[in-house]
């Protein structure tokens, strides 16, 4: 703005101790000759010397406010975050409103303060060029106007017109930037963790198969007391979740949203799990922070972990000779009537459904399977496992008819795999696929423990007159169809209830031999079966989150513009008259200044001549402060200019 204000201003102007006005000449005071600019000194004893007093206490002022904004930018930008003490923070998260309120307040303080020091150092930098050359009283009256952030609509001059607009946008965004900057709000502070889960996955487990711990796991684990009902509320919420429905699965007190996709429940502190396991006494906990949790109002943590699922397909059964299926072979028996007098006399019939399918070690007991039902009411369902290639064959079997002859023979290939998930730790476990996975072993133990898992659902689930997995898909289905129980949803619902329970069942299985400390740290470091997990810990609480994007700093721009531009308008307007006297002390912007220089001036009637435009007038005439001769006072002096 300075620099604009010399080179447009008027370098000579007419005075003389007459002047002609009309046809009648009109003596005068004598009028100062405007002197020519200084020439720019800014390493001079008078330039340091003026910067003490108004000028550095602007310039001072403006880089104090600077650096107030841009440390803290930087602070909190370094450190990823800054919360609130705790205390404050809950008091903060449950008075928002007063939050909001002295977050505004400080921040108008704090631009009224930067806005303040431009107009100061905008009016003593014209104060300054009114003692020296002079302006123009266009210029004088537009300086005077930009320096009280007021708008300029004169087409005439467009540069001051944008000049003005430019410096009341500046001044009036300020406040926002402030508030944006210092204003607490709800954050998230990250803190990494890492730790190890049990890989699945590991040939060591496979060559572990046969051992007591493995064993006892694989196939007693999930038909303990603890996991009988998740057995088959596991496979009823996969269905729910598939069809898109809420459905929650609580497995070890954690809370699973629709199923738990197979991995081992990672925490920061141990587990009771003395009432689930035999023996056991914690789940311990395998994961750590890489520092200090800082305190919050809440919070949640992400891994990356292992999982285990399985690719299923169902078809029903297309009789003898099917080459999808194993041999099958069913036979049906009834016992003798009951002769307690207190019951009803009612025959009992067994089922039997079994294969002659071969597998190798412990998979022989699960070709055979029995159900005992009332002979007038067959609603059974019986379930064998067979081994087949790189998958394992499911058989389902039920009466014909019956509640569930819908689902009459129906045979599911299972394919194990393991896969990468990220897993989303709160009030309720949320699990993301990453990968497809990678298939595993047949016999692996973890795939025989789903074969295991399957079979005692449907054994603990038969009573004399229903069976719970029956009943779960009889409503699951009728659900989705009503009463038409299409073949589609019947076999989908039961590709995505097997899913459910082999997720379960990994689940169960590794926990079980987490818990096994005994087990656990009887394994060699070279027979370790741990596999690397790492992640985030999500603290949630009140203060100043780091900036993701550029649009912070952006905020921050205008303070900084109109600071620089205050700095260099007073620095400028310094070197140009370091070495001019100084004078009394003159206000532009107040009134009572301008009536009382004014009137010591006195009025030449240069503005408002016949013919002339005040605008054309006051662009011709030049304005100058001189002390007046013999009163010791400031008088503002107009001469024409050439």
């Amino acid at each position: 703005m300075y620099s604009h204000l010399h080179n447009h201003s008027i370098s000579t102007a007419g005075s003389s101790s007459t002047e002609i006005v009309g046809d009648e000449k009109v003596v005068s005071r004598n009028v100062p000759q405007p002197r020519r600019l200084s020439p720019r000194n800014f390493f001079s004893i008078h330039f340091f010397s003026r910067l003490f007093g108004w000028p550095g206490i602007i310039v001072l002022g403006q880089l104090l406010l600077q650096i107030l904004a841009w440390g803290f930018f930087a602070f909190v930008q370094h450190r990823g975050g800054l919360a609130l003490p705790l205390a404050w923070a809950a008091s903060a998260k449950a008075n928002p409103h007063s939050v909001q309120w002295v977050s505004t307040q400080i921040a108008t303080i704090l631009a009224f303060c930067s806005t303040f020091l431009f107009s100061w150092g905008a009016r003593q930098s014209i104060t300054l060029r009114l003692r020296g050359d002079g302006m123009s009283l266009a210029q004088f009256v537009h300086y005077l106007q930009i320096s009280s952030r007021s708008l300029i609509l004169n087409p005439r001059n467009l540069t001051m017109t944008f000049m003005a607009m430019f410096v009341f946008i500046l001044t009036g965004v300020q406040t926002a930037g402030w508030s944006s900057l210092i204003t607490p709000r709800t954050i998230t502070i990250d803190t990494p963790l890492s730790g190890h889960g049990i890989d699945l996955s590991s040939p060591l487990l496979k060559d572990l198969r046969g051992t007591q711990a493995v064993d006892f796991c694989r196939k007693t684990s999930s038909a303990a007391a603890a996991f009988i009902v998740g057995q088959t509320e596991s496979g009823y919420t996969a269905v729910k979740g598939n069809l898109g429905l809420p459905a929650t699965l609580t497995v070890m007190d954690l809370s699973f949203n629709r199923s738990t996709e197979g991995i081992l429940p990672l925490t920061l502190e141990p587990l009771n799990a003395s009432t689930w396991f035999e023996g056991a006494t914690t789940l311990p906990s395998t994961i750590k922070p890489e520092w200090d949790l800082p305190d919050g109002l809440g919070s949640s943590y992400t891994l990356h972990q292992q999982g285990f699922t399985a690719d299923v397909s169902c078809e029903f059964w297309k009789g003898p000779g099917d080459p999808n299926a194993p041999r099958l072979f069913f036979q049906t028996n009834s016992v003798q009537s009951w002769n307690d007098p207190r019951v009803p006399s009612e025959a009992i019939s067994f089922v039997d459904m079994f294969s002659d399918c071969t597998g190798k070690n412990d998979t022989q007991p699960l070709t055979w399977s029995r159900a005992y039902v009332l002979s007038a009411q067959p609603n059974y369902m019986v379930m064998i496992a067979c081994p087949a290639g790189n998958t394992t064959k499911i058989v389902f079997n039920t009466a014909n008819p019956g509640l569930y002859d819908f689902l009459g023979t129906t045979v599911c290939t299972l394919k194990s795999k393991t896969t990468n998930v990220e897993v989303s730790y709160s009030d309720i476990i949320n699990i993301k696929t990453l990968s497809n996975g990678t298939f595993a072993d047949i016999r692996a133990p973890a795939t025989l423990a789903a074969a295991d898992t399957l079979y005692d659902m449907v054994l603990f689930s038969q009573s004399v007159v229903s069976n719970g997995m029956g009943d779960k898909l009889r409503s699951l289905v009728s659900e989705t169809d009503g009463k038409a129980f299409t073949n589609d949803t019947i076999l989908r619902s039961m590709e995505q209830f097997v899913r459910g329970v082999t997720e379960y069942s990994a689940t169960v299985f590794q926990a079980c031999l987490a818990t096994n400390q005994t087990f656990m740290n009887s394994l060699s470091p070279s027979d370790n079966l741990n596999i690397p997990t790492n992640g985030t810990f999500h603290t949630q609480t009140i203060g100043w989150a780091r900036a993701t994007s550029a649009l912070t700093a952006v905020q921050l721009l205008p303070g900084t513009v109109l600071a620089l531009f205050t700095i260099y308008i007073v620095v400028v307007a310094v070197a140009y008259h370091a070495a001019d006297a100084k004078g009394a002390y003159f206000d532009p912007s107040d009134a009572m200044h301008l009536v009382a220089a004014s009137s010591a001036g006195g009025d030449r009637g240069y503005i408002g001549k016949e013919g002339e435009e005040v605008g054309a007038a006051a662009e011709s005439i030049n304005v100058c402060l001189s002390s007046e001769p013999g009163k010791g006072g400031m008088a503002l002096l107009l001469s024409r200019g050439r």
